[in-house]
């Protein structure tokens, strides 16, 4: 029996298998990660050079050696391009536990004094830009900012168990001076925080403000 004289069932049947049949999708040419990895390094560097409103997509695609099309077919726009290229220096940061608080707040405060030169002075170009684009802002301080903010209150937290820190002490408020301290510093001048001035800070400010002025 010819396919015209099928039944009509099995005319919808055999119909139904070919509309359903998945299309064959030709590969693409896979990416290449030593490219993405450059234009996101490329990206942080002429951010850091001329601001994120002075830096443009053709500009990061030249420096790269590559063309916009490249760009745009891993991100929609320079925006993303820069989130991107700010979550890439995203890195665990380590709570300390040396056994005594003033150690701790010490190491929390090296990440600062001699943190990556590339992440503060990135944090510092778009903390610059935070009231014109605000989510570039975020962007920054979740990836470079937040980390070590968050082991510097964890620290606190567990000498506030411990009892060596008062419960009385505003933790929030004095938790909060040091990474504030550092981030003028990335803003207003570009640089890492210095040890010296950490050490006083600590010392002079922080230990006395969280223990009464008894240092264990």
């Amino acid at each position: 029996m010819s396919r015209l004289d099928s039944p009509p069932d099995a005319q919808r049947s055999t119909e139904s298998r070919v509309e359903s049949a998945p299309a064959v999708r030709r590969a693409g040419r896979p990416r290449d990660p030593m490219l993405e990895s450059a234009m996101l390094s490329v990206t942080r560097r002429l951010l850091i050079e001329h601001g994120y409103d002075g830096m443009t997509v053709e500009a990061v695609a030249k420096a790269a050696g590559t063309g916009k099309a490249a760009l745009y077919r891993r991100w929609p726009g320079k925006s993303e391009l820069v989130i991107a290229a700010v979550r890439a220096l995203q890195a665990p940061v380590v709570v300390p536990d040396t056994g005594s608080l003033r150690g701790d707040l010490l190491e929390c405060a090296r990440h600062y004094t001699s943190g990556h030169e590339e992440a503060a002075l990135v944090m510092g170009a778009l903390l610059s830009d935070a009231t014109r684009h605000p989510e570039l802002g975020k962007a920054a301080y979740d990836a470079i900012g937040a980390p070590p903010a968050a082991a510097l209150a964890a620290v606190i937290r567990r000498w506030t168990d411990r009892g060596v820190i008062k419960a009385s002490a505003p933790i929030e408020l004095i938790g909060g001076l040091l990474p504030a301290i550092a981030f003028r510093n990335v803003v207003m001048r570009r640089t890492r925080l210095d040890v010296g001035t950490a050490e006083t800070l600590i010392d002079g400010v922080l230990l006395p403000a969280l223990t009464a002025g008894q240092v264990d």
